[in-house]
This record gives C-alpha cells, structure tokens and sequence, in this order.
C-alpha cells in the first residue's frame, strides 16, 4: 500500500512539472512573439508618412484635399452654381491662410446651356508640371470632370515654399495643365 501511494505522488509530480514547463514554454514563446511583433521605435518608421487625399460632393458644391508641398496641403472646394474652384492653404507656421489659388471651370470646360452643372472633383500627386515663371507647381494636380459633357481638366497653381517661410500669402490663377473628353457621343 506504502509501494503505491510512493508511485501515485511520483507520478502526481512528474505530471505537475510536465504541465508546468508546458505552461512556461507557452508564455515563454508568446513573449518571443510579442516582443518580435511590437511596433519599431519612431526613428524606424520615420520615413513613412500618410499621404491622404479626400474628396466629397454635393449636387452643388465639391471638396477635395491635395498635397501642395511636402508637409502642407490644400483644400479645393468647387462650387457648381458659379462654376469657380478655389484651393485655400493654411500655412502651417503660423495657422494663416498661406495661399488663395482661383480660376472659373465654367469658362474653361464651357458649360452646356440648359444642363444643371453636374462636376466630380478629385486631386493626385504628381512630380513637376510646367514652370509659372521660375515658380514649381503645387505637389498635386486638381482634376475637374464635367459630368454632362464628359469634359475632363487637370489644374494646378505655382507654389513658392520660400513665400510661406517669410508668411508671405500667395495668391495666383489657377492655369489648365492639360483638358481632354471621356464621352465620346456621336455628333459631339
């Protein structure tokens, strides 16, 4: 009787150690895991930053963010009823208004008679187009269709990074950087 509660502790035992390496191993390979899948410090993710663009319309009236330099955006707003597309910048130094950029779509894409403007609004990066006079374009184009017509324009302004470090506003025409159709309707 003595024999086998001697065995029955033995074996007590080596089940609890079992059990309890298997539970450290466990918490063991789930701390490798959490320390291996922790986020890197700031320095390490420093050269990704977020590059959000966002639009949003109405039945008159259209918003759109772009990027105009490296660390500044702009919003454009369109209203359908004038026809004029506006983007305002926010100078990031001092929180005042750093750019006031215009043009009329109306004029450019020539609204149909009779038709309700009807416009879609959405802004893109892009690199470099033209040169406004020694000036490089905003970081971002403003792209305009003209939803009865199918008339497409891309738009951008001159952008001077030095004028926003002084807190100088800029103001300027927006210019067409490039216009083509989408619609191809018959006798049009």
């Amino acid at each position: 009787m003595l024999r086998g509660r001697r065995t029955k502790s033995w074996l007590t035992l080596a089940a609890g150690v079992v059990i309890g390496l298997a539970i450290g191993g466990g918490l063991a390979l789930g701390l490798i895991i959490g320390v291996r899948s922790t986020p890197p410090p700031d320095g390490v993710l420093a050269e990704l930053k977020l590059k959000a663009m966002a639009s949003h319309g109405s039945e008159t009236f259209a918003i759109a963010t772009g990027p105009v330099d490296d660390d500044v955006e702009g919003l454009f707003t369109l209203d359908f009823l004038t026809g004029d597309l506006s983007c305002v910048v926010i100078n990031g130094r001092n929180g005042a208004i750093g750019g006031m950029f215009k043009t009329n779509v109306a004029s450019v894409m020539g609204a149909e008679k009779g038709k309700k403007p009807s416009y879609l609004m959405v802004t893109g990066q892009i690199g470099s187009v033209g040169n406004y006079g020694g000036q490089r374009p905003a970081g971002c184009l403003c792209y305009v269709v003209d939803a009865n017509s199918g008339d497409v324009a891309a738009f951008s302004f001159p952008w001077a990074k030095a004028a926003t470090s002084a807190g100088v506003t800029q103001a300027t025409e927006m210019r067409v950087v490039q216009k083509w159709k989408v619609r191809n309707i018959a006798g049009q």
